[in-house]
């Protein structure tokens, strides 16, 4: 992506990118989090039965390590390679099929999938800005959802 944001997530250094990340993923549930008090229908729920019935060494390696491992694979690194390397399908549709895979995927209540679909953004974005040679793209981003999932399990 060739726009000034983009180009300085780019040259930004890893740290900070995922710090960055982080801070937008969590500034882009806030209001999701306020509808939640007026609408029912968009609370979390539990999320995954299999990680939730882990104790937290369980939840910290399923949700935290694998979990991210697995859906970077899945949901980043192969919608980008297919979709736009090879397909030459335009960045924001490539973000948009990204977040949508990933959401679809945490269909645990109406709120959850919402919530992953904007966490899917904030991903597939920053995989898209990191993308080229020497960026690492694949480890800051499963960087970002690993902490972000770790966070939360020690917080539930």
């Amino acid at each position: 992506m060739g726009d000034i944001f983009s180009m300085k997530l780019r040259a930004m250094h890893p740290a900070l990118f995922v710090l960055f990340l982080l801070g937008l993923s969590y500034a882009l549930e806030l209001p999701l989090v306020l509808l939640q008090s007026q609408f029912e229908s968009l609370q979390y729920g539990d999320g995954s039965p299999a990680i939730q019935s882990a104790d937290l060494l369980g939840r910290l390696f399923i949700g935290s390590l694998l979990g991210p491992l697995v859906e970077t694979a899945l949901f980043q690194w192969a919608p980008v390679r297919l979709l736009y390397t090879k397909l030459r399908l335009p960045l924001p549709l490539v973000i948009f099929a990204s977040a949508s895979l990933f959401a679809i995927t945490h269909a645990y209540s109406v709120g959850y999938v919402v919530f992953a679909f904007l966490f899917g953004l904030v991903l597939a974005y920053g995989f898209v800005v990191r993308d080229g040679e020497g960026q690492s793209p694949f480890f800051l981003v499963f960087l970002v959802h690993a902490i972000r999932n770790g966070i939360a399990s020690l917080l539930n």
